[in-house]
């Protein structure tokens, strides 16, 4: 069912999906200069390590917060979990910014900084995929791949402001003493989009309203959906990594294999995010006119075909062969992650999508996505082989599209029958 929802509604939901980007990435930008602050007593390399080995905490917290606010949003509505989720991101944001440093409290500071890490990770759970989930099921079907483009536009444009920040006080040369005015404007815009939230209609219609709608069945429907759980865990993976391989990975790579520096690889990922916004929307239209499995099944395919030749080029490359290659890898991602979320809303019904597609997306960007760059490095450094670097996300294309390509498979009990009402009654 779907409804015309008000303009404030979907501005609400893009600023809020691009303020938790905009949150994540801030700590992965700003942790070269957080590390001698929180852990001082280490040498440069260490204590950048130990700040990095703050990051895998949302292994834990993701999956746990996607289950608590997919419950909240799939019993008492998807509201309810939407503003919960922005406000709980906003408080700990406004908290980051009042942390003390090592020499204001010792071995305190880092084990609040990673209290804080673990708490944005819960509530961003919340966030992620359930305005995508609000917004795609109160669009018309001729819109939805077109919606689903720009709400993942609104995640590299969260990307962007972050880096744009960070950038901004290192060319001031006052990022270790005002790092922590860019937690505050979080802070505030977060607060701002979460009192437009309240103005959020309920939509009763995508409550689950079963008496045996408790939060051990909503968990159940993760395994009943199991197959819905592994294609989109896959696809949410493939993306991820796509994402990092072009933009994270490349810039410790490409420095060691090629004649281009690692100034000129950052400065060319500036320029590589706001390609990658606009992008978004034209593949998002183009998944509007065709189909968007075929789009998604290329896209994984091209990723197995296009791999091997695409890393072999980077031996000794030219900035202008780096650019070629890094536009291939940014199109081919763009191309599968445009109409991701109105894919993965076709394999779950209404009343228990919010808890499975969350679940779901948080396992695969996190076990299949988050470790790309140093799966990929470490197959390069045990082969000393280029196009090993490749491999990791080359397989991952594969697999995400044969699970796409088996949708019909997978959604052929996606019927609007409550899963709950299968289950014995306890």
């Amino acid at each position: 069912m779907s409804t015309h929802i008000s303009t404030v509604t979907k501005w609400s939901l893009l600023l809020g999906n691009l303020f938790e980007h905009y949150d994540a990435a801030l700590f992965s930008l700003l942790t070269p200069f957080l590390a001698p602050l929180f852990f001082p007593s280490q040498d440069p390399l260490t204590a950048l390590i130990l700040t990095y080995c703050i990051i895998p905490l949302g292994m834990i917290a993701r999956p746990l917060g996607s289950l608590v606010f997919g419950y909240i949003g799939d019993t008492h509505g998807r509201k309810e979990a939407l503003v919960l989720s922005l406000t709980g991101m906003a408080i700990v944001t406004g908290c980051m910014g009042f942390l003390p440093t090592y020499h204001q409290a010792g071995i305190l500071a880092p084990i609040l900084l990673s209290i804080g890490r673990l708490f944005q990770n819960f509530f961003e759970a919340g966030q992620t995929i359930g305005g995508a989930i609000y917004l795609i099921e109160n669009s018309a079907e001729s819109q939805k791949d077109i919606i689903s483009s720009l709400y993942s536009a609104s995640t590299v444009a969260g990307i962007l402001f972050a880096s744009g920040g960070v950038s901004a006080l290192c060319a001031l040369n006052v990022v270790h003493e005002y790092w922590r005015l860019l937690y505050f404007s979080g802070f505030f815009t977060a607060v701002f989009v979460a009192l437009l939230r309240f103005k959020i209609p309920l939509q009763s219609f995508f409550i689950n309203k079963s008496p045996k709608a408790s939060f051990y069945f909503v968990l159940k429907a993760c395994w009943i959906r199991r197959q819905a759980v592994i294609a989109i865990a896959v696809a949410a993976g493939f993306s991820y990594a796509s994402f990092t391989l072009s933009l994270v990975m490349m810039n410790g790579l490409v420095p060691l294999v090629s004649l281009v520096s690692k100034s000129e690889m950052a400065h060319l990922n500036t320029v590589l995010l706001g390609i990658d916004f606009l992008l978004l929307p034209f593949f998002g239209m183009v998944a509007n006119r065709f189909s968007r499995e075929k789009m998604m099944m290329l896209s994984g395919a091209f990723a197995m075909i296009t791999g091997y030749p695409l890393f072999m080029m980077l031996e000794g490359a030219s900035l202008m062969t780096v650019i070629f290659i890094r536009l291939c890898l940014v199109i081919i991602g763009v191309w599968f992650s445009a109409p991701f979320h109105a894919w993965s809303q076709t394999l779950v019904p209404t009343s228990n999508r919010y808890t499975v597609i969350s679940f779901a997306y948080a396992i695969g960007s996190q076990l299949f996505g988050g470790p790309t760059a140093a799966i990929s490095l470490l197959l390069f450094q045990k082969t000393n082989w280029i196009v090993s670097a490749g491999l990791y996300w080359m397989v991952l294309g594969l697999l995400a599209s044969y699970f796409v390509a088996k949708q019909e498979a997978l959604a052929e009990d996606i019927s609007e029958l409550n899963v709950f009402e299968h289950q014995p009654t306890i």
